[in-house]
């Protein structure tokens, strides 16, 4: 005899459990309480989509804008600096050697008195030139023994205070604008041949 339709010899399964002889073991319910393929996730995975593009613009600018000032004043200071020391020559060339220190003051009436303040060298191999920085134009150009006061030179005269036929401190030189030659602001140099032994950038 047939047992009736309403007959299942299985108990209904435990909350979680899968119901006997219905699924493979290996393949258990999803979700607890929940027969394969019942019901979708109650919170599905998030989905993170790749991290926007960081605006690298305003970088690339500001460097160009760096790399464009560097190319212009690199080259401006290596020129500032070769004029500066092509200024330190003499007119003809030759070696930058200031062993002589020289202090310059206005004396007044278009006189100034350049004092030698330290270093020493002989009178008989020193010219003095005055430079004009406008025009580069050397005004004067004499022998230091040939600008003692029995001379009375127009443009300056050399007093060796000390007697001693050197260039030494406590010596000095008078310049005088009287001969034209020499005015504020030119550059007053002491040569030893081809070098520069002594100089004043600008007359005050």
């Amino acid at each position: 005899m047939r047992p009736p339709d309403s007959y299942n010899p299985y108990q209904p399964p435990a909350y979680g459990q899968q119901p006997p002889g219905q699924y493979p073991p290996q393949y258990p319910g999803q979700y607890p309480g929940q027969y394969p393929g019942q019901y979708p996730p109650q919170y599905p995975y998030p989905y993170y989509g790749p991290p926007p593009k960081k605006d690298t613009s305003s970088k690339l600018i500001a460097i160009i804008v760096v790399a464009v000032i560097l190319v212009i004043l690199i080259p401006v200071a290596i020129a500032g600096f070769l004029v500066l020391y092509l200024q330190e020559l003499p007119q003809g060339g030759g070696s930058v050697d200031t062993s002589l220190g020289l202090h310059a003051v206005n004396s007044g009436g278009g006189n100034w008195l350049v004092d030698v303040t330290a270093g020493t060298k002989p009178v008989s191999g020193v010219s003095l030139q005055v430079i004009n920085p406008s025009t580069g134009q050397t005004t004067v150009s004499k022998m230091m023994s040939n600008l003692a006061p029995t001379y009375n030179d127009p443009d300056a005269t050399y007093n060796d205070n000390n007697d001693n036929g050197k260039l030494d401190a406590g010596d000095t030189i008078q310049l005088k604008s009287s001969g034209g030659h020499i005015a504020a602001g030119y550059k007053v140099q002491l040569m030893s041949g081809e070098s520069i032994i002594g100089m004043i950038k600008a007359l005050p």
